[in-house]
């Protein structure tokens, strides 16, 4: 039970901050959405900062292990697999962009909290895309290359693709960057 409210507080939380930005996350909002009382919500968190805190890297942290994580533990077609993820819309809401973009764009340079906070996601996304880029090398998917540098352009090509899809309104942008993208990684597959 109370991990159950634990976990309402946490998917309400991260919607309404997804949806509005933290700033414009409404307290009221967040637990009416969880069906939580405020003081159940004092029971596991101090303030709305740390809900939103822990919200943030519990669902980011959620969707990189499925999106991105279940790959690299895969047996092979690595590079198939995650061109698959990139093309599937529905893994993405154009409409709201990305999550780690938005509250990047938003805290990062106010509070240090979510600085430090956000700094270690986009860590995370990163490795997790050098982590396939690592794998698909060692079976031959990929020639040698410095996957480092390869996971960072693809990382800030799918950000700005989702931000101008967000821009557009029109998921096609998305789509075209992502086409781009992929043209660009398989020149790694060949010498």
């Amino acid at each position: 039970m109370e991990q159950n409210t634990r976990q309402k507080l946490i998917d309400a939380t991260y919607e309404e901050v997804y949806s509005h930005g933290y700033q414009g996350a409404a307290l009221a909002d967040i637990l009416a959405n969880a069906g939580v009382h405020k003081g159940s919500m004092y029971h596991f968190f101090p303030n709305k900062k740390e809900m939103a805190l822990s919200a943030i890297k519990e669902k980011i942290a959620e969707r990189f292990g499925t999106r991105y994580l279940a790959i690299a533990k895969g047996e092979g077609d690595y590079l198939a697999h995650f061109f698959e993820g990139l093309r599937d819309l529905k893994q993405r809401d154009f409409r709201r962009g990305c999550p780690v973009a938005n509250i990047v764009q938003e805290m990062s340079n106010i509070d240090e909290d979510f600085n430090v906070a956000m700094k270690e996601i986009y860590a995370k996304f990163r490795q997790s895309v050098k982590i396939i880029f690592d794998k698909a090398v060692s079976v031959g998917e990929l020639r040698s290359c410095d996957t480092a540098k390869l996971a960072l352009f693809t990382t800030s090509t799918l950000e700005g693709a989702i931000l101008s899809a967000k821009a557009s309104g029109d998921a096609q942008d998305y789509l075209d960057c992502v086409e781009c993208l992929i043209s660009y990684i398989e020149s790694y597959t060949h010498e």
